[in-house]
């Protein structure tokens, strides 16, 4: 309908002159946008100005019988209710009818977890080498393991915010919230070795604040190096299948942890984490390495 194609235009409009996105983003608003009004038009042989929740639960049937992904689906479903306000807010339509539809709960894949016996195989292939980068790497490593902190804040971690002798991290995560983090004896064992050495990644007669410092525009380690380096040495030690970042060992510091008995509500102060249920995926997790561990069981058939 001719009608529907210029309101189409005239949001278009709308977020160019108010700069709401990027181009890209707009450009996958506008597409959304587009099939779902030919979806209306051809169906229903409505314009989006007469329609009702019914009609755009039948939109949602439609996609959901394509085998559309959750995610797929929610993006879709977000770029519909922003033309829909537009609508509203310039005065098109009096009433949303998109306004009480829920959108569907964004899937969570599980983390892809490293067993105990990979994790010791990483350290295995940094171990093999003294050289300054390899102590470096492997305090990394030993760290992020032992602590479960995140990526970001490791690297960026000061030399004032580790304290040895008490064996604990201060850390400022998310939000600017503080808080302690417990380390392991094997992790602080890496990180003193690592101190022997630390002089090599600073400037002659250049001080810095940083446990990890570097030339970067930061002053510190990025997170991206520490990524590069990791996959590199996951392929080292055959582990190039896992596809292994940094948060591969912040997701097995929590599986593992869950796996030896540690309670939830300490394991969410320890990872930072505001809300229990992002924790709760961790125990999803072990439980599923139980069950597989279950069905080997002769008798298997009969407990499941």
């Amino acid at each position: 309908m001719k009608q529907d194609k210029n309101l189409i235009k005239l949001y278009n409009e709308m977020m160019i002159s108010e700069k709401m996105s990027s181009v890209n983003t707009r450009r996958a608003y506008i597409a959304d946008v587009q099939l779902f009004v030919n979806f209306i038009n051809k169906k229903y042989n409505l314009s989006v100005l007469s329609l009702s929740k019914e009609h755009i639960s039948g939109w949602l049937d439609d996609i959901n019988n394509k085998n559309i992904s959750r995610n797929t689906t929610l993006r879709k479903l977000s770029s519909i209710k922003e033309f829909f306000k537009f609508l509203v807010i310039d005065g098109f339509i009096k009433d949303n009818p998109i306004s009480d539809i829920k959108s569907p709960r964004r899937h969570r894949n599980l983390p892809n977890v490293l067993t105990i016996k990979e994790i010791e195989k990483l350290i295995e292939v940094v171990s093999s080498s003294k050289e300054p980068k390899s102590l470096r790497l492997l305090a990394l490593i030993e760290l992020m393991y032992s602590s479960g902190v995140r990526v970001e804040e490791l690297v960026s971690l000061s030399l004032k915010s580790v304290n040895i002798e008490k064996s604990h991290l201060f850390v400022r995560g998310k939000g600017e919230k503080e808080r302690l983090v417990p380390v392991g004896k094997t992790a602080l064992n890496a990180l003193k070795d690592y101190l022997v050495v630390r002089k090599y990644f600073t400037k002659i007669n250049v001080s810095s604040p940083w446990m990890f410092p570097s030339s970067s525009s930061k002053g510190y380690f990025t997170a991206r190096r520490f990524a590069q380096l990791l996959t590199v040495t996951a392929l080292k030690a055959g582990l190039g299948y896992k596809n292994i970042s940094p948060h591969s060992l912040r997701h097995a510091f929590a599986t593992h942890m869950l796996a030896g008995g540690a309670d939830l509500r300490v394991l969410q102060e320890i990872l930072g984490h505001a809300d229990i249920s992002t924790v709760q995926i961790y125990t999803h997790i072990a439980d599923d390495k139980r069950r597989r561990a279950l069905n080997m069981h002769p008798l298997s058939k009969n407990i499941l």
